[in-house]
């Protein structure tokens, strides 16, 4: 992929995620209810999963700088690629969302 194409792919998905941060903020303080239930707080995979949806924001953070370090030195295909990090957290719940919605 050359330079502008990588560059556009950049910036539009990088709003993209962005924008998830709004949905990532509802997520996040709705997941508190995973507690609810007693023997919940020694659950381990209930602080797993609480655990993967509150470092949504790191995962982004790596993506953004990584992403743009490596487009700066001419490493498109790995700029794009770590580009895909937050794709972890949003395909997943896209996927719940179209399960629940049948």
């Amino acid at each position: 992929m050359n330079r502008k194409k990588t560059l556009w792919t950049l910036i539009v998905s990088q709003i993209v995620y962005v924008l998830f941060v709004i949905v990532w903020l509802f997520v996040a303080g709705m997941s508190v209810m995973m507690f609810d239930h007693p023997d919940a707080a020694s659950d381990v995979t209930t602080w797993l999963i609480f655990s993967y949806i509150v470092i949504y924001p790191l995962g982004l953070l790596a993506a953004l700088i990584a992403g743009w370090i490596l487009f700066s030195r001419w490493r498109y295909k790995a700029a794009l690629i770590w580009n895909c990090i937050p794709l972890l957290w949003i395909v997943p719940l896209l996927g719940f969302l179209a399960y629940a919605n049948l």
